[in-house]
């Protein structure tokens, strides 16, 4: 991997949903949704710990498709990791596939839980012991819109391309105030509309089960790589550049790479934003 600087442009985010917002004066540029706007507000990251065979993780699932129904799919970003206890998330004859990573695995391992469907948003209330940073979907509406109405430290930006079977990412941040501590950037490629079989809530095995938001695997390592030092001002541009080897299993159209910055004490996430793969 490895470091550049880019030639800032000046297209924009698209503006939320709500109407209590950070509005941020500097046009920023970007592979996303919508490029007529200018102003970016905080978005958020769901990391929705599931499994192929735990049957109250679809419930969770379509939580997230509601928020991202009612907010917007650039405001609320979800993830799933399959993740958890071999029975929940193993593979068998009527489970025939392996979606668990590496990277996932040791999210879970170091966040700590044992028991499925349970989710971050965006970390919050992370401390090395307890699990107050955990919750149940029921609650991912009231912490989504807490999370989404709170302060912008960071914009960010950010392209990704396939180009001879590599995918190639660039993301650049705008500090939108002074940043006292270093920061963490983090890069990922998820997949949509995998059909493969689901445990449903009642009991039954779903064949035909449309899977969303998979991980697929981590672009840079699970807890980032430095992107900015200690102190960051307003005026700054922190640039990045990332590349890995496509894996051709993967549907390109329904594949996205996920960008977030997080502070890198406390696994904060501080700004997340989903693009497309072109």
């Amino acid at each position: 991997m490895k470091r550049f600087i880019l030639v800032c442009l000046s297209i924009g985010f698209i503006s939320g949903a709500f109407t209590q917002c950070d509005v941020i004066d500097q046009p920023f540029n970007g592979n996303t949704i919508d490029t007529t706007s200018t102003t970016q507000q905080r978005n958020v990251l769901i990391e929705d710990f599931t499994g192929h065979r735990c049957k109250n993780c679809p419930k969770a699932s379509k939580k997230i498709e509601e928020l991202v129904t009612a907010f917007g799919s650039d405001r609320i970003i979800g993830l799933a990791i399959h993740a958890g206890p071999g029975n929940f998330t193993g593979t068998s004859t009527d489970y025939p596939a392996d979606f668990t990573t590496l990277g996932g695995k040791q999210i879970q391992n170091f966040f700590g839980t044992n028991f499925l469907p349970v989710g971050m948003v965006n970390r919050e209330s992370y401390t090395p012991s307890g699990n107050s940073h955990w919750s149940s979907y029921s609650n991912w509406p009231t912490l989504s819109s807490e999370a989404m109405d709170s302060t912008l430290r960071i914009a960010l930006t950010a392209s990704a391309s396939v180009s001879a079977g590599s995918l190639n990412i660039a993301v650049e941040g705008y500090p939108q105030l002074s940043i006292l501590h270093d920061l963490n950037i983090v890069a990922l490629v998820k997949e949509s509309d995998i059909v493969s079989p689901q445990l449903m809530p009642d009991d039954t095995r779903d064949a035909d089960y449309i899977h969303n938001n998979v991980l697929r695997d981590f672009i840079t390592d699970p807890w980032g790589e430095g992107f900015g030092t200690s102190p960051m001002v307003s005026s700054d541009t922190l640039t990045s550049s990332f590349n890995m080897a496509w894996n051709s299993a993967w549907i390109k159209e329904n594949s996205a790479v996920v960008v977030y910055v997080c502070h890198p004490d406390n696994y904060r996430i501080l700004q997340v934003i989903e693009v497309p793969v072109n």
